[in-house]
């Protein structure tokens, strides 16, 4: 149905079209008589889910097992130095156990809609828009969700032959089910900088970031209160022949705010993905290893919150289960990936998880993390997961995806009311 809107609005103004773009990437793009240049896209995906239980069985998790339906449309205008941009997007559930999630569905909505200069070093770019950064571990668009994540605010760049500068002033926005009510959360902000040099070859590099974020009425374990945080980090990242390396290393410090006394904030994490390649083999296999820790708090009476917050990251942060969020949280991860053909790629991990500090609780999802009531205090030894994940290109329109995980319950949930968990998830995505 997208497609047919888009093709029907570009008819409506097909009398000031000059011709087609040459080159053109996807959708459909022309070129107006004045030299600007116009291109539609559109996309529709389809993700059934199943939980057994959801969030471990803890506070009465049940088996669930629901659909997910997102669409958008979205149109781009560029002429010379000034691009605009819209994207407006329907977002459905169906079957959820208690209803729709905060992420879950909306009416039609604006997505994105920007407004961009861009000179021959100097850009700014103001409005509704997505900000991926980096591998996701900090700053994502939360495409595991129905709803992806968006901000509101403005973004100014500078860059050159290897270096791009981003300045960030935005307010996630508030997701809300009806249609055009979504609004910047007034209870959050992100502001900073994050910079990119970019290495001789593609691949290579490094970023550097400093990041400033509050929120209100953060919860953590036992501890309720505004939080102020600023985020130095930094993260090396290669792709050489046989190998490949993504290693981020970041420290946190601020406070928490609170009627009983301002907390100090410090913490930090180090997370890691190294693999082996080998390309001549048959199914061309990679090797990886995950390894993370993020910090937790040690003592609940110290006047400290050493619990990492990883502000935005992408949900799928360890698998697509999305069952732990990366706070208080030492893993590692040994992977397999497969491409049994051009186009289809499958992989396989086993990941053992346990607290960083016995004390502070097991945290989950959603975005940032919710900790497990009654974890804190409880045995160190979190779990298992196992987990295939498929990606299957059928076409250049056509993506379909299967995840399946299993995660084997340890006695630091167990001690918790939790227990084993079986997720599966099957995912069609339509690009045009």
């Amino acid at each position: 149905m997208l497609r047919v809107l888009s093709l029907a609005l570009a008819a409506v103004t097909a009398p000031a079209f000059a011709q087609d773009c040459a080159g053109a990437a996807g959708g459909h793009c022309t070129l107006l008589a004045n030299g600007s240049r116009v291109q539609w896209d559109a996309s529709l995906r389809l993700r059934g889910m199943y939980y057994d239980p959801t969030r471990f069985g803890v506070q009465g998790g049940v088996e669930d097992a629901y659909g997910l339906l997102r669409a958008l449309g979205s149109v781009q205008v560029t002429h010379g130095q000034w691009q605009g941009y819209a994207q407006l997007g329907v977002h459905g559930e169906q079957g959820r156990a208690g209803g729709p999630g905060g992420t879950d569905q909306g009416a039609l909505d604006l997505q994105q809609g920007y407004v961009r200069w861009q000179g021959e070093a100097f850009g700014l770019q103001l409005g509704r828009q997505e900000i991926p950064y980096g591998s996701s571990r900090i700053l994502s668009v939360r495409d595991g969700p129905n709803i992806r994540l968006a901000f509101d605010g403005v973004r100014g760049r500078w860059q050159s032959a290897r270096w791009q500068v981003d300045a960030l002033a935005l307010r996630p926005v508030d997701n809300r089910p009806g249609a055009f009510d979504d609004r910047s959360d007034e209870g959050q902000y992100l502001f900073g900088t994050y910079a990119t040099r970019r290495g001789a070859s593609a691949g290579n590099g490094v970023d550097l970031y400093l990041l400033g974020y509050g929120r209100d009425g953060a919860r953590f374990a036992g501890v309720t209160g505004d939080e102020r945080r600023t985020t130095l980090g930094t993260r090396l990242f290669a792709r050489q022949p046989r190998w490949d390396a993504n290693v981020e290393v970041v420290v946190q410090d601020g406070t928490l705010s609170r009627p009983q006394g301002a907390l100090d904030i410090r913490a930090w994490t180090v997370a890691s993905d190294i693999g082996l390649r080998f390309p001549e083999r048959r199914l061309q296999p990679r090797l990886g290893i995950k390894a993370d820790i993020a910090s937790g708090d040690a003592s609940p009476g110290d006047g400290r919150l050493q619990t990492f917050n990883a502000l935005y990251p992408k949900a799928a942060y360890f698998s697509e289960a999305s069952l732990l969020a990366p706070a208080n949280l030492i893993d590692v991860q040994p992977t397999l990936t497969l491409t049994p053909r051009p186009g289809l790629t499958t992989e396989l991990g086993w990941q053992l998880a346990w607290k960083h500090r016995r004390n502070d609780a097991i945290y989950t999802t959603p975005t940032p993390l919710s900790a497990i009531p009654g974890s804190a205090g409880t045995a160190r030894r979190i779990g298992q997961q196992f987990k295939w994940e498929t990606t299957w290109k059928a076409s250049p329109h056509w993506q379909w995806q299967g995840q399946l995980a299993w995660f084997e319950a340890g006695p630091g949930l167990r001690q918790s009311g939790g227990r084993n968990t079986l997720f599966a998830s099957v995912v069609g995505a339509w690009q045009w």
